[in-house]
């Protein structure tokens, strides 16, 4: 066998190597751990803006306006919840002897039982809602609603009857007039069929 000798100058040459990978490996994990700091900065400013933009965003909502007036009392009106009430403005809702918004949700349950129905088979979902609004003076607008309905007894039957396209869609196509009373827009005239007469 042939031995081979390194000569001093090899020899330092192999260790000048050895120290120079291990400098270069601990370079390389400094800078996988500087990376992985600038990572969670990128991700750290990214929920704070998402943050922001939805504070923002609610202050915007609570914004009262003609069309949303009207959507809300719309909803409302076709989910026959009592609360469609707060929508309606003080022409309608005057005359303490009658309750057009209870009686409007009677007269809709007794035509559900004469149909053979339960009154919660009455209830309506709006989607796809589109508002026109036009403003008449500084106090009153036209809101023109374009929607479509579809049967919502409960929460689950208009969630899967959306996902799996059961039941009928019927299109809401109404003019409403809108007025700017103390605590906000209201709905007046006799939107849809809530008065009867």
């Amino acid at each position: 066998m042939v031995g081979i000798q390194l000569t001093g100058n090899c020899s330092r040459f192999f260790r000048l190597r050895a120290r120079i990978r291990q400098s270069g490996m601990k370079i390389q994990k400094e800078v996988v751990l500087m990376n992985s700091g600038n990572k969670l900065m990128v991700v750290a400013s990214v929920v704070i803006v998402a943050l922001v933009l939805q504070v923002v965003l609610i202050i915007a909502d609570r914004h009262d306006s003609p069309g949303k007036a009207a959507v809300e009392f719309s909803k409302a009106y076709f989910k026959q919840n009592e609360c469609m009430a707060y929508r309606l403005c003080r022409d309608v809702t005057a005359d303490e002897e009658i309750d057009v918004v209870g009686d409007y949700i009677n007269r809709v349950a007794d035509e559900a039982r004469a149909n053979g129905f339960k009154p919660s088979w009455m209830r309506m979902a709006l989607s796809h809602t589109e508002v026109e609004v036009k403003m008449l003076d500084e106090n009153t607008a036209e809101v023109h609603l374009t929607s479509s309905s579809m049967r919502s007894v409960n929460p689950v039957f208009g969630l899967v009857s959306k996902l799996f396209c059961l039941g009928e869609t019927y299109d809401v196509d109404e003019t409403l007039t809108v007025v700017k009373e103390e605590d906000g827009w209201k709905v007046c005239g006799q939107p849809y069929s809530l008065i009867e007469g």
